[in-house]
């Protein structure tokens, strides 16, 4: 073999045997790294599940204010009812009243 068929062989293994070593050696570091990205997504989907359940406390609470302000509003149509059958009947007073001042 030529010279430099031999060193660019010699070469190329020996930055395929470094890389493989660093590998090697890095491992351990890869594997916490790669504990710590899944605490992260767990605690991501925990954050996630948290919004959820809020989110689901929320709509309750706005469909309960809905019953509650549509309960009202029935009530409020009753009072008005009431208010008018009220005021005719003043009305009613008012004109017995007022013939009643008329007379001598």
């Amino acid at each position: 073999m030529t010279t430099d068929v031999l060193t660019a062989l010699i070469s190329a293994s020996a930055a395929m045997i470094t890389a493989i070593v660093a590998l090697a050696l890095n491992h351990r570091a890869f594997t916490m790294l790669d504990n710590r990205i899944g605490d992260t997504n767990r605690r991501i989907d925990d954050t996630h599940r948290r919004f959820d359940d809020v989110n689901h406390r929320i709509d309750d609470i706005n469909r309960r204010i809905d019953d509650i302000k549509a309960e009202l509003l029935r009530h409020l149509s009753t009072i008005e009812s009431y208010l008018k059958q009220f005021f005719q009947v003043q009305a009613e007073h008012d004109k017995r009243i007022q013939r009643l001042e008329d007379k001598p």
